[in-house]
């Protein structure tokens, strides 16, 4: 019997080494404005990122085409682009395969991502409005339900949301795509460790950056965002060395 109090979880609940779904789960967009090279590109990418292909794991130019039923050279062209973005490793005898999480690259990562993410929300504590409160407390809102829901997926998503949207508020647009690029070593961290448990913390951090906003206290607000990004390394000593040698690393 189903406890209606409690929903059951969706998506990330799950332990260290879990087996993700692989290649066969993967969907070809068939929106047409786009290459076929750039929606292969994309499928990959977002698989590799969401952890639904698994660090290390094959990636033959033959599956993928059988897979989404495309012709093999655009298949090669978007390996060969996840290459260059670190994502695939490549090997002329062994062939292709998602690349291991380094942490070297998950520590390059954060310092990229806290520096930029840092430096934008001091330029948008300068220029607050009650307008920009209202704009964070609807994705919070929309935090708060999905953690009731118990939707990991959909709430890692607003994650995304929510820093995209705050860093966005300093007028900086073109900054987000470095922040973006820089942060998908986390972002596949996260997706590979993440636990239902941590996501009420990572609300709370989120309320905690936006109320020193409101408040006007910008070095608080400085400082609860630099402690919520810094978390992933907390997160990661805090595994046990049993899981951790679990972990593609």
């Amino acid at each position: 019997m189903s406890d209606k109090s409690h929903p059951p979880d969706h998506g990330l609940d799950r332990a260290v080494g879990f087996v993700p779904p692989g290649l066969d789960s993967l969907v070809l967009d068939s929106n047409s404005q786009f290459s076929v090279t750039d929606r292969v590109h994309r499928a990959l990418r977002c698989a590799i990122i969401d952890v639904q292909l698994a660090p290390g794991a094959p990636i033959s130019e033959n599956s993928v085409c059988r897979q989404f039923s495309v012709s093999r050279s655009p298949v090669r062209s978007a390996i060969q682009r996840l290459a260059e973005e670190g994502l695939v490793e490549v090997s002329p005898q062994r062939g292709s395969f998602v690349a291991p999480l380094h942490l070297e690259q998950l520590h390059d990562s954060h310092f990229v991502r806290r520096t930029l993410e840092l430096a934008l929300l001091r330029e948008t504590a300068a220029i607050w409005t009650p307008a920009m409160g209202e704009t964070m407390r609807t994705l919070l809102a929309k935090q708060e339900r999905l953690l009731l829901e118990r939707d990991a997926d959909a709430f890692l998503e607003e994650d995304h949301v929510f820093h995209r949207t705050l860093a966005g508020l300093s007028q900086r647009e073109g900054v987000w795509p470095a922040i973006e690029t820089a942060k998908t070593s986390m972002t596949r961290f996260h997706r590979y460790w993440a636990q239902m448990d941590r996501l009420a913390d990572v609300l709370a951090e989120h309320s905690m950056v936006i109320d020193a906003l409101e408040r006007g206290d910008s070095a608080a607000a400085e400082a609860a965002l630099a402690a919520h990004l810094d978390m992933v390394f907390v997160i990661l000593d805090g595994i046990p060395k049993e899981q951790r040698r679990l972990m593609p690393f």
